[in-house]
């Protein structure tokens, strides 16, 4: 998949993209980090394809798992937030990536962006602006999400019916959720988006989002109507 809206970060930061598989991500850090992200990289998927080879059912189940004290931690990480949020272990697979290698690479630089597949995780020394990527040539593309400087990561990640590659049981064109963690933002994405069938289920996904104390903001899009909750502000 092209993705264009990788083109859009700029800054001083150096950037490269590292690709394993099916895993494509795109990152940026204040120096070339590339060998260390790459190794990093075959590490956290190594523990995954290890662990999967020993039970399909955390590659395919759709509810929760029991916890397994012997899995890897990146493993168990997600199966414990999947447990709290409601959905199966690998909705939050691209966000345990993300995370996993960006504090890795925190420990050589104090500024990353790992983006994997629209779930990010994020630390700038600045106030961040996000693009909003409804679909092709939709003027909600307009929309930017202002995040205040923060001393901790944010977790940024996206699910969507229409856009990308998330698998979601509803028909929302975006459920955005912002948070200091990636693994919770992704499940919580998950579960938004599964419960969004037309546009008078926005607040429904408001509702849920909301009930988490770690949930920073929320962006749901859909058939061109926007909510949005939180401590986030819209630019565009």
């Amino acid at each position: 998949m092209l993705r264009l809206y990788r083109q859009n970060i700029v800054d001083n930061l150096y950037n490269f993209e590292i690709t394993i598989k099916e895993s494509n991500l795109f990152i940026k850090t204040c120096k070339n980090l590339k060998e260390v992200a790459f190794e990093t990289l075959y590490k956290i998927r190594k523990d995954l394809e290890t662990y999967i080879a020993k039970s399909k059912e955390f590659l395919t189940s759709l509810t929760p798992l029991k916890q397994d004290k012997n899995a890897p931690s990146i493993v168990q990480k997600m199966i414990k937030v999947s447990q709290n949020i409601g959905v199966g272990p690998m909705a939050c697979v691209a966000g345990a990536v993300s995370q996993e290698l960006g504090k890795i690479l925190l420990k050589h630089c104090d500024q990353c962006v790992v983006e994997n597949g629209g779930d990010i995780f994020l630390k700038l020394n600045r106030e961040v602006n996000l693009g909003l990527y409804v679909g092709k040539d939709d003027p909600l593309n307009n929309i930017t999400i202002i995040l205040r400087k923060s001393d901790k990561p944010y977790g940024i990640c996206t699910s969507s019916a229409k856009v990308g590659p998330s698998l979601s049981f509803g028909s929302s064109d975006v459920s955005l959720i912002i948070s200091h963690d990636a693994y919770f933002s992704d499940c919580l994405a998950s579960a938004c988006g599964n419960i969004i069938n037309n546009d008078k289920d926005l607040q429904k996904a408001v509702d849920l989002a909301r009930n988490f104390k770690e949930t920073i903001g929320c962006c749901f899009v859909c058939n061109g109507k926007v909510a949005f909750w939180g401590d986030i502000e819209l630019g565009g």
